[in-house]
């Protein structure tokens, strides 16, 4: 006779299910602010799965089938959204890989991202995100030999049809996206070793919103996620390839007969499938990784704060939840280099030095149209300037002349000596008086880059 109790899995689950997906919260809000948009995905994909494993043990807690309700309409839903699951988290994973692989590629870096490299990203993004999910809910009604089962307490359960369809349309392609995922993942881990000293500068260099922390967190995150995916998976293959038999050749009429319409309902003994505790079990290491930070720390005490809680904690108040640092930090190597990769490919009209003209430097062809006095507001607000660099007060700027070659082109010319005077024109030894001719030392330096501008 059918059990008419409630199973203790049915009470565990929703309740694990309810705080897996309240902890997911935060760490989502965190992501998408960054515009992490494969990790918020994954979050995303977790909390459904968990938001199912809610109202199924609500709906079926027991075995006493007879009680039951069909669950029509709302199954129809949900074999979709879990067969789109199953090629949907391996593909982002596949992103989260990708873009860290990305972060650390020193050949293809630059400032700004191209046209090129954006749209590349947002590709793959959508591929593996977007379209491999729907094509994987489109092709389900080929190889789906019933509507649906029902299970106790696990509720909807997807039927496979047992032939090559099942395995080329919906058993390999996880694994196939797995293996996508642990070849990027191989990518990063040979980067991280390679550029292992020059991995701050990096990052800081790079164009994203990562630093050590976040870098690591999100690459061991999504590494262990990997190493319990890709495992199931195999298994899967394997099971349903090898131990579950023997095959039949596929036909259309085989795999939707007339009792396709018939529900089975299979009591559950008080146990269900293991894939209801992966989401759980994700979600629970994104919080782990993601959850317990500043920038999270930050969110919950502004939360207790709206509630009303700083009657409680007298600590949390209004000036806590602001940041105390608000000087601009000591700039480090990174933030030097980007700052200098930047210049060279600042657009406008170089500028150097130059002293209040002086009698040699008409001799050198410096006329009062060439030279140019600063504005004070420039030394008082530094922050203001464009395209000129700081000079001290009783200087001039001087133009230099455009060149001919590309618009991307840093010219800077310095002699030492010792004259005191100073020139921004070409000088050659044969410019200069005898005496002088010895002891000036020219040095000149062109630095080229061509960049693509962002359209």
């Amino acid at each position: 006779m059918a059990s008419t109790g409630i199973y203790p899995q049915a009470v565990v689950i929703p309740v694990l299910s309810l705080i897996s997906l309240l902890f997911g919260i935060v760490p989502l809000f965190l992501h998408a602010k960054n515009r992490n948009y494969p990790a918020s995905c994954l979050i995303c994909w977790f909390s459904i799965l968990n938001l199912f494993n809610i109202i199924n043990a609500f709906i079926w807690p027991h075995d006493n089938l007879e009680t039951w309700w069909s669950g029509v309409g709302l199954c129809d839903v949900e074999v979709k959204l879990m067969t789109a699951s199953y090629v949907a988290v391996p593909g982002t994973l596949v992103c989260i890989f990708r873009s860290l692989s990305c972060v650390l590629d020193t050949r293809s870096a630059t400032v700004v991202p191209t046209r090129q490299q954006r749209w590349r990203s947002r590709f793959m993004l959508t591929l593996f995100c977007v379209v491999a999910p729907v094509i994987a809910m489109i092709t389900n009604i080929v190889y789906q030999a019933r509507r649906y089962y029902l299970f106790g307490i696990a509720g909807c359960v997807n039927d496979y049809d047992q032939s090559f369809m099942s395995f080329l349309l919906a058993w390999i392609w996880p694994l196939v996206i797995c293996l996508i995922a642990a070849w990027y993942c191989g990518l990063v881990l040979y980067r991280l070793h390679k550029y292992r000293h020059e991995f701050g500068i990096i990052l800081s260099s790079a164009n994203s919103r990562m630093n050590k922390s976040r870098f690591l967190r999100l690459f061991f995150l999504a590494f262990l996620m990997l190493l319990g995916i890709l495992p199931v998976q195999a298994f899967i293959v394997y099971y349903n390839s090898v131990l579950v038999g023997p095959w039949h050749p596929y036909s259309w009429a085989g795999a939707h007969a007339s009792n396709w319409y018939d529900i089975p309902k299979v009591p559950s003994d008080g146990n269900v499938f293991f894939d209801r505790w992966i989401p759980i079990v994700g979600n629970f290491m994104i919080f782990a990784f993601f959850g317990c930070g500043k920038d999270a720390t930050r969110i919950y005490r502004l939360v207790l704060f709206k509630l009303g809680f700083s009657h409680c904690f007298p600590r949390l108040t209004k000036s806590s939840l602001t940041s105390t640092t608000q000087s601009n930090p000591t700039p480090n190597a990174g933030e030097s280099f980007s700052s200098k990769a930047k210049l060279l490919l600042h657009r406008g009209t170089p500028f150097i030095s130059k002293t209040t003209p002086r009698p040699h430097d008409h001799d050198l062809g410096l006329n009062s149209s060439q030279i140019r006095r600063p504005r004070k507001a420039w030394f008082r607000f530094p922050w203001l300037r464009s395209n000129q660099t700081l000079v001290a007060d009783g200087e001039a700027l001087v133009s230099l002349p455009r060149f001919s070659g590309p618009s991307n082109t840093v010219c800077t010319t310095a002699w030492a000596g010792t004259s005191q005077s100073r020139g921004s024109c070409d000088l050659t030894p044969t410019t200069l008086p005898s005496p002088e001719r010895q002891e000036f030392i020219r040095v000149k330096q062109e630095i080229s880059q061509q960049s693509e501008m962002q359209g």
